[in-house]
């Protein structure tokens, strides 16, 4: 072997040089590539219509969007350059599965990444949409969106941004929380509007998500205190003041003086699971129980699936109880979805906390 090297020449050692510059990082690149899948891909029925996104792959050059209806096989049913599909006069009462695999060229080859996880939804039987698709939307940014006072809102800070009037999640804010340790603190991050979601940001994503399938339209970003009510003035549902609320139900938006966030259903000590953006990020907590635990039930079962679904998140960040968990309880008003615009079909509202995490997140 040393003398094979003595022997090599200026010029050939050059080639070598050349040859493991460009052409092994290429091999890397496409072993990456193909060994990848599309994130953040979401299916969100609104009406008869069923808008498919995802975050843009590195280095794809288009995408092939699966789709399957009730049991049935995935076939293929786009090829497109965007990150969006929208599916149009979809039947009624039918539960639809995406999929999406990106692809590139390199060379003579081309490349396609693994499919991504099937994400589904439901074209609801009549109204607008489900209390089970609200809340699988509601999922689609937790354990990988900080929180990020301002985010979501726009720069005159009066209302929504473009991230919470677009259609699906935005990959700035999955690079943003990757980034980030168990030392996060938000206020170093102010106003970085594009980097996360606040509370009421994150609801105002989560409305627009779930009444849209385009882009650019006027949105739902509001102060947590109004944010609420104007949505039952917006005629969404109805509004019940925060003394008069009595129970929680999986779907209620309960909206405070300084936070907003969505009931996933109580557990058997009177306890709510909450899903919410709050410091850190969009993740899920637990009230205390109404006789004032504060290691209930409710903070039990979300550390249960902050810990199996997002290891990630949950080893830098897994408090799930709250500051004055008490509060939660006794001081939010209720907006509440009308049966008109979101069906139930599932019956979420008369389940228990604990049933409907298992079944948004197939267990059942």
């Amino acid at each position: 072997m040393k003398t094979m090297m003595k022997r090599m020449t200026p010029v050939a050692a050059a080639l070598c040089l050349i040859l493991l510059v460009l052409f092994v990082p290429r091999q890397c690149s496409a072993a990456s590539f193909t060994k990848s899948a599309p994130k953040g891909v979401m299916a969100t029925a609104v009406n008869t219509r069923i808008a498919v996104s995802w975050e843009k792959v590195s280095g794809a050059k288009g995408y092939i969007v699966y789709e399957k209806a009730g049991n049935g096989k995935l076939t293929r049913v786009a090829k497109v350059t965007s990150c969006k599909v929208i599916r149009k006069n979809m039947t009624r009462g039918v539960t639809y599965g995406y999929a999406v695999r990106a692809w590139t060229k390199k060379g003579n080859s081309y490349l396609k990444t693994k499919k991504s996880a099937v994400r589904y939804t439901t074209v609801a039987s009549a109204g607008v949409s489900t209390v089970k698709n609200f809340l699988r939307t509601a999922l689609a940014p937790m354990g990988s969106t900080m929180y990020v006072w301002g985010g979501g809102w726009n720069k005159a800070d009066n209302g929504a941004g473009t991230p919470a009037r677009t259609v699906g999640t935005s990959p700035r804010w999955r690079a943003f929380a990757a980034t980030k340790t168990k030392y996060y603190n938000y206020n170093n991050y102010r106003y970085q509007i594009n980097s996360g979601l606040d509370c009421s940001g994150y609801v105002g994503w989560l409305m627009y998500n779930t009444l849209h399938t385009v882009n650019g339209s006027k949105g739902f970003v509001k102060g947590a205190d109004k944010q609420g009510k104007w949505f039952a003035d917006l005629g969404y549902g109805s509004w019940t003041k925060a003394r008069k609320v009595k129970k929680h139900q999986a779907g209620d938006i309960m909206s405070g003086p300084e936070h907003i966030w969505i009931s996933l259903g109580e557990c058997k000590d009177g306890s709510t699971v909450v899903l919410h953006s709050s410091p850190a990020g969009v993740k899920l907590s637990g009230t205390y129980s109404r006789a004032g635990v504060k290691n209930s039930q409710a903070a039990k079962l979300a550390r249960k699936y902050m810990k199996k679904y997002y290891p990630s998140w949950y080893s830098r960040f897994p408090s799930t109880t709250l500051t004055y968990g008490s509060s939660y309880n006794r001081d939010y008003g209720r907006f509440r979805w009308s049966s008109k615009k979101l069906a139930d079909p599932e019956k979420y509202r008369s389940m228990s906390a604990d049933k409907v995490l298992a079944d948004l997140f197939g267990e059942r």
